[in-house]
């Protein structure tokens, strides 16, 4: 986290607290939402430009980050896509293969070939 914050003392507490939730437990929240509302009662809009600020990420992205990090390790384990899919929380093998692909920029079955 930076030394110098424009957010206050618990709102930078409550964006921590996020992060070490999603390190934690990347598979745990299907939503951000949930995740938000489990973890703080900080305003979801301060607490998404606080972690934009601290992190470079919206909460979003950060989630959906850490989600394809488990994902990589089920995918070199040998799990099928199609399963790996449903663990990771997309609703279909098609939505999680867009997912890598935007985030690594080629699909998991070219991932897997390098």
């Amino acid at each position: 986290m930076r030394d110098h914050s424009p957010y206050s003392f618990y709102v930078r507490n409550a964006v921590v607290a996020i992060k070490q939730q999603l390190d934690k437990y990347p598979l745990k929240y299907k939503t951000c939402s949930e995740l938000i509302e489990q973890t703080t009662t900080v305003n979801r809009r301060i607490l998404e430009k606080a972690f934009r600020y601290e992190y470079g990420f919206r909460i979003k992205e950060y989630q959906v980050r850490q989600r394809l990090v488990v994902a990589k390790m089920y995918l070199l384990d040998g799990m099928p896509l199609k399963r790996v899919a449903a663990k990771c929380l997309y609703s279909s093998q098609s939505a999680f293969c867009r997912a890598f692909k935007k985030a690594y920029s080629m699909t998991p079955t070219d991932w897997l070939r390098k």
